[in-house]
Formats: C-alpha cells, structure tokens, sequence
C-alpha cells in the first residue's frame, strides 16, 4: 500500500506527499527504505502533515512547523520556514 501511494505521487510529479494524518506520514515516510531494499527502488519522498504544511504557510518557523522532526527532509519548506 505505501509503495503504491509513493509511486502514485512520483508518477504524478510530486515533490512531496501531504497527509492528514500524522500516523499515515509516519508510516509513508519510515518505510521507504524497506521498499527501497525489497523493490530496488530509490524513493526519497519527503512527506509531510496537512498541519506542518499549514504552519508553514502562516509564517511559522521551522522548528514550530515540526520539520525538524522529519526523516526524509522537505527542503524546499524548510526554506520557505527559513524566511
């Protein structure tokens, strides 16, 4: 299911996976690298919740958006946090 979700997003031309649900991105983002290794594959999508993407848009800085706290890092959000 993962997998299926991450190469819905790549074949799409998404740069990152907005969720809902903090669960569901912990899940998406943790496991790439077992699918990378299961799969062959190379996924590095960063994924982040619907309430980080927000905190970002409202001017909030990246440590109060929780980016911080990602594994696969959203480096152009963390950019826009930066200003």
């Amino acid at each position: 299911m993962v997998k299926g979700i991450i190469e819905a997003a790549c074949g799409h031309g998404a740069d990152r996976i907005v969720t809902p649900c903090t669960v569901r991105q912990m899940y998406v983002e943790v496991y790439q690298d077992d699918i990378n290794a299961t799969y062959g594959t190379k996924f590095k999508m960063p994924v982040v919740s619907y309430s980080t993407l927000m905190a970002v848009a409202y001017g909030r800085s990246a440590k109060d958006a929780a980016l911080n706290g990602q594994i696969i890092p959203a480096k152009q959000l963390d950019a826009l946090a930066a200003k």
